[in-house]
C-alpha cells in the first residue's frame, strides 16, 4: 500500500526532473494506472505567466493538446481550477462537439480513463495532477475511495516535490522563509502530530501562542494549512 511517508521519500530521493518522472512512473504504476502528467500554472503580479510539466504521456498527445489549445476546451482542467475536489473522468453527451472530438482523440493515444486532482496554493498557483489508464475505473468498487486518497497524497507530495527540485526561487522569495527558533520548534512538534495545547504544555506557553507561531509557519511558507506547511518543510528540510 503508498502511503504519505513512502510517497515522500522516493519522490525526496529524486535530485533532478528526470529522476522525478521516472519515480512518478513508478508510483503509477504501483496504483494501476499506465500515465500520469503534472501541469503547474504560476500566475503573480507584475510577472509574466509561468506553467511547468512534468509527464508521462505519449509527447505526440502533449503537441496536439498544445496545438489544438485543448487546456481551454478540457473540462476536466475547467473543473480543477476552480475546484479541489477530486475527478474522475466521464464524457457528458450534452457537450460540445469540440470537447466530444477531444475525448475522442485522447481515447486514440490510449488515454481513455483516468482521475484528476488540483492542488491549490496562495492565489495564482494552480497544479493539476492526472492519472489515466485505458481501462476504465470500477466505480462501485469499494477501493475506489482508497485509490482517490492515494492520489491525492502523490499528487501533494509530487507537488511539493516540483518545488523543490525545479521552483524554489518563486515559491519561497529570498528571505520569506525565515522561521525563528520557537516556530521550528513548534513546526517540528506539530509534524510529529502535537496539537496546539500538547505543544504548549509541551514548551511551556498557552496554547494560543502556539496557534500563533504555527500561523506564522503557515504564512512565510506560503502554504494553505499546516499539513501543507510540514510537507513542503519536510521537502526544504527545514525539520
Amino acid at each position: 500500500m503508498l502511503v504519505l511517508i513512502q510517497m515522500f521519500h522516493e519522490l525526496e530521493a529524486a535530485k533532478s526532473s528526470a529522476e522525478l518522472c521516472c519515480v512518478v512512473e513508478r508510483l503509477t504504476r504501483r496504483m494501476g494506472f499506465e500515465r500520469f502528467v503534472y501541469a503547474l500554472t504560476i500566475r503573480t503580479p507584475s510577472l509574466k505567466a509561468q506553467e511547468y510539466l512534468l509527464s508521462g504521456y505519449p509527447p505526440e498527445w502533449i503537441k496536439r493538446y498544445v496545438a489544438g489549445n485543448y487546456f481551454a476546451l478540457d473540462p476536466v482542467v475547467q473543473q480543477a481550477q476552480s475546484s479541489t475536489l477530486p475527478i474522475i473522468w466521464s464524457e457528458d453527451a450534452s457537450e460540445p462537439k469540440k470537447v466530444s472530438d477531444l475525448w475522442e482523440e485522447a481515447r486514440s493515444f490510449v488515454l481513455a480513463a483516468g482521475l484528476s486532482v488540483s492542488v491549490h496554493e496562495q492565489p495564482g498557483i494552480t497544479g493539476i495532477f492526472s492519472l489515466s489508464r485505458d481501462k476504465a475505473l470500477d466505480l462501485e468498487g469499494q477501493d475506489l475511495a482508497a485509490l482517490i486518497g492515494r492520489a491525492q497524497m502523490l499528487s501533494s507530495a509530487l507537488h511539493h516535490a516540483v518545488f523543490r527540485i525545479d521552483l524554489p526561487k518563486l515559491i519561497l522569495p529570498q528571505g520569506s522563509a525565515l522561521l525563528t527558533a520557537r516556530e521550528l520548534e513548534c513546526l517540528k512538534w506539530a509534524a510529529d502530530g502535537k496539537t496546539a495545547w500538547e505543544i504548549g504544555q509541551i514548551l511551556g506557553i498557552a496554547e494560543r501562542t502556539a496557534v500563533f507561531h504555527v500561523n506564522n509557519v503557515i504564512q512565510k511558507l506560503g502554504a494553505t494549512n499546516k499539513t501543507q506547511a510540514i510537507v513542503r518543510a519536510l521537502a526544504l528540510n527545514m525539520i
